[in-house]
């Protein structure tokens, strides 16, 4: 892949968008964000490290950019990084070290390197110095720092990196006498030597900070002969930056990899040991289940070996293990899986069991076994079943596209079926994540906290300036500005962490506490009582929700919002027309709208209900007083409810003032609410050829189901390219008002309102078989009042009805949703329609009426109509009698296909046994 830049290479290899995959790079962002250096996390394979570093060398050291990137250690083992951190009294100008120290100290790290190393002639590496140009002098802390970076370039995992780091703590005294403010032991960076400290990238700094420049290069050799090291130092001039780059990486591979002397293998065995003297107990115990013939060479367990439930405990638990301390939500969602109820696990469960299993794997695939377990539960599970599920794993649970089923559903369920036990598990997650922010005070960490308190209630859409937010209630999201969120930092989390402090503080009354632990104590309330205050802070609190918007974002969103054509929501639930209920919606929904009323179920004998239902039923027979015309009408208001558009139909609700056209519409949108929009007549009326790029206007149709169209002036023309497009149900793309473009099907039924019926320039069945002219044939007139209109369906006004209509409108939904569920969102065409809907065509259809007008057929083979003739004959009466204004005159192609399907194939001559009307005839006619 070609990338234009290392701007757009870091964007495409943003961690958010590599889901289980370990990051290898972040960038250092600054505090303070007007500065506008924001901090991220990358995932670049080893295989586009090459291309990382030639984009990085040229955004570097070729435009000269400033960068604040650094890289993640290697897990198992890479150069040896140190990094050396010296602080001083403030009245320290200048750097207390010279050449010579750095020296000295390289010489006592190859010294201490030959005890643990059995080192080769033949073998020899590299050892490089960086260092800052000048001192940092820091007026508000009154210190002064300097420091070291050192790479030596052999190969040696975390363990032996801090056993020699111990033993150059012990010795590093006696060489060096620096006037040192801090304690060797902070001079030599713990986290560096561990493998959990990132490393500055060459090249790049902490931001408002000088940039680590190489000042040493020393070649490596070493004699056989007298068990010596040589050292040759090299002119840092002659290193070639762009060639080399890879090698003064922390990153780097292309290392010498040392056996260990006996002294080196009894030292890294007792630190190592150490690590895991605190586990050993309990992974002896799973050692005694988990024997060598239930995992293979590579250490991954044999599916086909667990026969029983603690072979299966046991499983599961090394899962748990394998997993990294911030992958901690992973083991979270394990324990709601393992809360759900019978219905998600016993006979009978199927549906519920497979949406689990949906739900995690989309979360992780490692999940496999948590589905296991629960299905485990079942009265009649056999555990030779496993390796068939996971066949199953594999093959069928394929994450949907939209709406996927993502952990958000079982935390959801958890919440609904076992409120109890997810409050535990809920509760102590929280406080591990409390835990981590007491320890590190950091913006991010309290960020983490608010995320597991509102995970489920909160999501970032957008990251430009404070973020887009939505926060779910009432059975669907709202946007938010995040204010609330931000208000619950100073409250809700505020609660939790002065409650934390309480339980700290009553340590200290425990008169069995050690001197020791106080101290600890101590530590720990004063870091508390930090964080109390930083969630009151206005500075802090915006820092918080800086970092909270990252990691509350969801790519996928809107990408999801209000996609579910089945789904429909009201001010109390969801109704479901996939499964005909009406249930409490759930965030995985994903929907945004709302029809802004109470579902009211049409249950006749509620006898309040009955007589609304009464009044509305007498209402729709006055607007729509023929039968047939009754029942379409009905059936087409209520397909609306479903977003699939199936009919893929374009209604005009044709007919004079007075009859009722607007009101209905009204009415409708009284009982849709946000499922209503209205569609620009531009939209439909401007000439081009599709919708692609249009903006505003057409993203706000996104999961809208009735559009209606404001009404047209006289003679205005359809387009009917983009009346296709808009009801025909293939995907549209659009932008909204500076957002990025985006795709979306439509869900709605176009509709429009209007006395003027549109000019149609095609009649092609394309076009046609959408139309329906919906006649209302009613008149309603004011007691008294004189009309015109020939209809036989006159009805007296009901002054009142504005004010009854909202009253009505739950139950007017109610009973649409009702015949829904019987429809299915089908609506069957009616006599009275499509005869309304043929005349139109007709009156449109300039060609047929020119054929109809001008020609007739003879039984004479002599009589013939050429081409040329026809379109002649066509243009004259086109002028004469449909021609006025700026109406276009159809090609002669068309007119050619027309006539060859009325009268025949048009041989070279023509078409035969044709002739056009005479004037005489007509004027005899007319006599």
């Amino acid at each position: 892949m070609n990338y234009k830049s290392l701007t757009d290479f870091l964007i495409q290899h943003n961690a958010s968008n590599f889901k289980d995959k370990v990051v290898t790079h972040t960038r250092i962002g600054d505090k303070d964000k007007t500065k506008k250096i924001y901090g991220g996390s990358y995932v670049i394979e080893e295989e586009e490290l090459p291309v990382f570093q030639e984009l990085y060398y040229d955004h570097v050291f070729v435009k000269k950019n400033k960068e604040h990137l650094t890289e993640v250690q290697l897990k198992n083992g890479g150069p040896i990084c140190v990094d050396f951190d010296f602080r001083y009294t403030y009245d320290v100008t200048e750097r207390q070290h010279n050449s010579d120290h750095i020296q000295d100290m390289v010489l006592l790290y190859l010294d201490e390197l030959k005890e643990l190393y059995d080192f080769e002639a033949s073998r020899t590496f590299d050892v490089f110095i960086f260092e800052k140009p000048n001192v940092n002098r820091l007026e508000d802390k009154q210190i002064t720092k300097d420091g070291i970076h050192m790479l030596i370039n052999i190969k040696m995992d975390h363990i032996m990196q801090q056993i020699l780091r111990d033993k150059i703590i012990k010795e590093i005294e006696q060489i060096w006498d620096l006037p040192l403010t801090n304690e060797w032991a902070s001079v030599f960076d713990e986290g560096i030597s561990k493998g959990t400290t990132n490393w500055q990238l060459f090249g790049s700094c902490k931001p408002h900070n000088e940039t680590y420049l190489m000042t040493g290069h020393y070649h490596i050799g070493y004699d056989n002969d007298d068990g010596e090291f040589t050292m040759e130092e090299l002119n840092v001039n002659d290193f070639d930056f762009k060639a080399n780059f890879k090698n003064i990486c922390a990153q780097n591979t292309n290392l010498h990899e040392y056996n260990m002397t006996k002294l080196g293998e009894e030292k890294y065995e007792d630190l190592k040991s150490t690590f895991t003297s605190k586990s050993k107990s309990k992974t002896r115990v799973k050692r005694l289940v988990l024997e060598s013939d239930m995992i293979d060479n590579d250490g991954n367990i044999l599916l086909e070996s667990i026969k029983t439930k603690p072979q299966l405990e046991a499983a599961v638990n090394k899962m748990l293990e394998s997993l990294t301390s911030t992958e901690y939500e992973i083991r979270e969602l394990h324990g709601f899986t393992q809360i759900l109820p019978e219905m998600f696990y016993e006979s009978g469960s199927h549906a519920d069991n497979r949406k689990v299993a949906f739900a995690l794997k989309y979360t992780d695939e490692r999940l496999f076994l948590s589905w296991v377990m629960l299905r485990s539960k079942a009265s009649d599970f056999d555990y030779d079943s496993i390796p068939g599920l996971y066949c199953d794993w594999v093959k069928y649970f394929k994450c949907r596209k939209s709406n996927p089923l993502t952990n958000r559903s079982i935390i959801y369920w958890a919440k609904k079926y076992n409120p109890e036990e997810y409050e535990k598990i809920k509760k102590n997650t929280i406080e591990h994540f409390m835990d981590e922010a007491v320890e590190t005070e950091t913006e991010y960490d309290l960020a983490q906290v608010l995320k597991q308190i509102y995970k489920d209630k909160y999501v970032c859409v957008s990251l430009e300036k404070k973020g887009t937010w939505y926060v779910y209630k009432n059975h669907r999201w709202v946007l938010d500005k995040g204010l609330s969120l931000r208000n619950r930092i100073s409250t809700i989390m505020y609660d939790l962490f002065v409650l934390k402090l309480e339980n700290f503080l009553k340590q200290f009354n425990n008169k069995d506490i050690t001197d020791e632990n106080n101290k600890f104590l101590g530590e720990k309330s004063k870091r508390m009582y930090s964080i109390k205050a930083k969630l009151k802070k206005t500075n802090d609190k915006n820092n918080i929700m800086r970092e909270a918007a990252e990691l509350f974002y969801d790519d996928q969103f809107v990408k999801n919002m209000d996609q579910n054509k089945n789904l429909m929501c009201f001010n109390n639930g969801v109704v479901d027309f996939e499964n005909k209920v009406f249930r409490d919606g759930i965030p995985e929904d994903y929907i945004t709208k709302c029809t802004k009323i109470d579902y009211v179920e049409y249950d006749t004998s509620n006898e309040m209900i009955f007589e609304i239902g009464k009044a509305i039923i007498s209402f729709m027979d006055k607007i729509f007083p023929i039968p047939e015309l009754n029942r379409y009408m009905w059936d087409h208001f209520s397909s609306v409810l479903i977003g699939s558009n199936k009919n893929q139909t374009f209604n005009i609700y044709h007919g004079s003032g007075s009859n009722g056209k607007s009101i209905m519409a009204d009415f409708m949108s009284m009982a849709l609410g946000e499922y209503k929009g209205t569609v620009p007549i531009t939209l439909v009326t401007e000439r081009r050829g599709n919708i692609g790029g249009t903006s505003d206007e057409v993203i706000k149709l996104k999961g809208v189901r009735y559009a209606v169209m404001q009404e047209p002036s006289k003679g205005v023309k359809l387009n009917e390219g983009v009346m296709k497009e808009l009801t025909g149900g293939d995907p549209i793309q659009a932008r909204g008002l500076y957002c990025e473009s985006e795709v979306f099907e439509p869900q709605f039924s176009l509709v429009v309102c209007t006395n003027n019926l549109f000019e149609m320039n095609s009649n092609d069945d394309g076009t046609w078989r959408r139309i329906r002219k919906c006649d209302f044939v009613s008149k309603f007139i004011s007691d008294g009042e004189a009309h015109t209109d020939d209809t036989e369906y006159v009805f007296e006004k009901d002054k009142d009805l504005k004010e009854k209509l909202p009253n009505w409108a739950p139950v007017f939904a109610g009973m649409l949703v009702k015949r829904t569920f019987e429809t299915n969102g089908i609506v069957e065409d009616c006599d009275i329609v499509m005869e309304a809907s043929n005349k139109y065509r007709e009156k449109q259809d300039h060609i047929n009426a020119f054929i109809s007008d001008k020609i007739i057929p003879t039984n004479n083979s002599n009589d013939r109509i050429t081409k040329k003739d026809l379109i002649r004959e066509f243009k004259l009466w086109f002028s004469d009698e449909q021609g006025s204004g700026d109406r276009k005159m159809p090609k002669g192609q068309e007119i050619n296909d027309v006539m060859s399907k009325k009268y025949g194939f048009c041989g070279p001559k023509g078409w035969g046994k044709v002739q056009f009307v005479c004037e005489e005839d007509d004027e005899y006619e007319e006599e």
